[in-house]
């Protein structure tokens, strides 16, 4: 019989690689897109449906959360500079009880795909979690495979967006370019 672990997935891109590793090392694959801290709304959306894309390529189930970036906004503008570690927190959480009421073997997530979060800290929230919640952080580096999860996602034209997710990430990204006067087409 074969392990279930449930996938917290932050987009469809993120996504391909580590179902497809998951998958052939014997895990039965069950995502989760819970995300509120994606903005605007129509963001949301797009990663949302993008990751319906993925899902139906590969033939995993995924649950799809309520949407509510409230809670998010009001933690991250009282202490944007330490915004991240409380948005993974939130999602490792939210994880870990869902892996736990559908009796997963364990929980991990898509965040550890990316080559721009800290893994020291996830790893740490993720086995925290995992101890509140009684049920196995399953721990992967799985940017190893990011060359792959980005070449499938062109390949099958999955929506691709630009920044984390949160209103000030994309600040953050476009910093230089809001400082620089407008350029005449």
């Amino acid at each position: 019989m074969a392990r279930r672990v449930l996938l917290h997935i932050c987009c469809g891109p993120c996504a391909i690689a580590p179902i497809r590793h998951l998958a052939e090392a014997g895990w039965l694959v069950t995502g989760l897109f819970f995300n509120p801290n994606i903005q605007p709304a129509m963001e949301y959306l797009r990663r949302r449906d993008a990751l319906a894309k993925v899902a139906a390529i590969l033939g995993v189930d995924v649950l799809y959360d309520d949407y509510d970036p409230l809670e998010h906004l009001r933690r991250s503008l009282a202490d944007p500079a330490n915004r991240c570690a409380p948005c993974w927190d939130s999602r490792l959480d939210r994880a870990a009880g869902c892996a736990l009421d559908l009796g997963c073997d364990a929980f991990s997530s898509t965040l550890l795909y990316s080559k721009y979060q800290d893994h020291e800290v996830l790893r740490a929230l993720g086995l925290a979690r995992a101890e509140a919640h009684g049920v196995p952080f399953f721990y992967q580096d799985f940017r190893v495979f990011w060359d792959e999860g980005v070449e499938l996602s062109k390949k099958w034209e999955i929506y691709r967006q630009p920044y984390c997710g949160c209103l000030l990430s994309e600040l953050d990204r476009y910093a230089k370019k809001l400082r620089r006067p407008p350029v005449a087409d």
